[in-house]
């Protein structure tokens, strides 16, 4: 045994004697002290090795653009009105607190319900694209819906109005339009709501047939400035974002280059989309530095991807991708686009439509951690709870506890019969034991909420 896992031993065990001598510990989370908060400090033996053979992953790449382009193929609205507009029954039926933490008042509801034109959907069916950040919304509205504050897991971060966070680049189908003006439903191809008219830019064909250059670079960390070449701001990447490299560009300096070294063979000319005052999508190109943006897909293997996780290892959590933070779905979907990998938007989706599912229903916790040991892949397999996932990244060497990568807002706790949560809120490092050594968390708690596992992708 290593050095370092009797050092953690020692720990944990002292740590188990100072909770019986002060009677117990609501306070923390031992495995968010012991365990090293870095993906890459748990790399297997072989971690360099690829996971997947170059003809696999340009496959895996080619459904991945497949469902990226997919709004800009579509020449109508795909959704029924029940399912787009499913905020309004499910909201309608519940109190809400807005953005002061008092309830929503009924004019107010009303008026944002009557914002939606439902009568008159789908009004069009127009080809667009993310051109900066932005949010999708369950209705048109930037302000929260919380359920009530004052219970556990509830209040912020969980607007419920967010649906998801998208990147700069995304394409989309606008359907319809808010009496207002200010708000545009659409479709992308991971999910669908209300964005801001100012966040995207219609998208003809020839702008579509530019941009769709069959050759991309994905970011490979989060905020990178996109400059222009004349240095003004056009926007900002997080890792998961995808662009087209700009082909024609790239031919150009390598003709005129030669053979001598220039600055640009240091960058990536990739193509943004920035939108005009009059709201059309422009193709613009920049340069990002090859330490930004790199070809897709990145050769994929396990210490290709802890060195992913480590780029956002600690980022605080965002409930839908609010205030550009990533929640357990989200992170796990970015983590996998730089290789090519689609992965859908939430936790059941991925838990269920990804490689190859296992169930894990109806088995004790015991034999969950047996097979998860036995059958999982460190870094390429999904553990797939209710209403959670996060990436297997291999078993702790000081106890044997599988070992979870996961965007976690907290750990369900209860004292005295009130409800509470010990709260992670960002990426981390756990078992899937975390938080069972406070006498207010039940034991077997997540292992209670473990459905399956899923093994990615490992052939077409």
């Amino acid at each position: 045994m290593k050095a370092a896992s009797y050092v953690r031993i020692a720990v944990i065990i002292a740590t188990c004697c100072l909770l019986a001598a002060c009677g117990g510990r609501r306070e923390g989370i031992a495995d968010l002290d012991v365990l090293p908060q870095r993906a890459a400090a748990y790399l297997p033996d072989g971690a360099a090795h690829p996971l997947l053979s170059p003809e696999v992953q340009k496959g895996l790449q080619s459904r991945f653009f497949d469902r990226f382009f997919a709004p800009w193929r579509a020449q109508k609205a795909s959704l029924a009105p029940k399912v787009a507009f499913w905020g309004t029954e499910t909201f309608g039926r519940k109190k809400g607190f807005a953005e002061n933490l008092q309830p929503w008042s009924r004019p107010r509801w009303e008026s944002l319900v009557s914002m939606q034109m439902e009568g008159s959907y789908p009004s069009m069916a127009r080809h667009a694209i993310a051109t900066r950040n932005t949010s999708f919304r369950v209705m048109p509205t930037d302000k929260p819906f919380f359920y009530n504050p004052s219970k556990a897991g509830e209040g912020y971060p969980f607007d419920y109005m967010q649906n998801s966070a998208v990147w700069i680049g995304t394409p989309l189908l606008v359907t319809h339009v808010s009496a207002d003006g200010a708000w545009y439903f659409a479709e992308a191809g991971i999910t669908f709501g209300w964005l801001p008219a100012d966040a995207i830019g219609w998208a003809d064909e020839a702008f579509r047939r530019d941009y769709m250059t069959g050759t991309y670079a994905a970011a490979l960390r989060d905020r990178i400035v996109l400059r222009t070449d004349g240095g003004a701001f056009a926007g900002m990447a997080h890792l998961g974002a995808v662009f087209p490299l700009s082909v024609s560009t790239m031919m150009l300096e390598t003709a005129s280059a030669g053979a001598a070294q220039t600055p640009s063979a240091a960058t990536l000319p990739v193509i943004i989309p920035l939108r005009t005052v009059e709201g059309n999508a422009i193709a613009v190109t920049i340069h990002l530095p090859l330490t930004a943006a790199g070809l897709m897909p990145q050769a994929i293997s396990a210490q290709a991807l802890a060195h992913f996780a480590d780029m956002m290892m600690g980022q605080p959590y965002g409930w839908g991708g609010l205030l550009e933070n990533r929640d357990c779905s989200a992170a796990m979907r970015d983590l996998f686009a730089p290789f090519g990998i689609w992965l859908p938007r939430n936790s059941s989706q991925q838990g269920k439509e990804v490689g190859t599912p296992i169930s894990l229903e109806g088995k004790t916790a015991a034999e969950k951690r047996a097979i998860i040991l036995e059958q999982g892949i460190p870094f390429y397999t999904l553990l797939w709870f209710k209403g959670h996932i996060g990436l297997y990244i291999g078993p702790d060497t000081a106890t044997g506890e599988p070992l979870l990568l996961h965007d976690v807002w907290g750990a369900r706790t209860e004292w005295k019969g009130e409800e509470g949560r010990a709260v992670v809120g960002r990426l981390a490092v756990t078992t899937l034991r975390f938080a069972e050594e406070r006498d207010d968390v039940k034991k077997n708690w997540f292992y209670d909420r473990l459905r399956g596992m899923v093994l990615m992708p490992s052939k077409l």
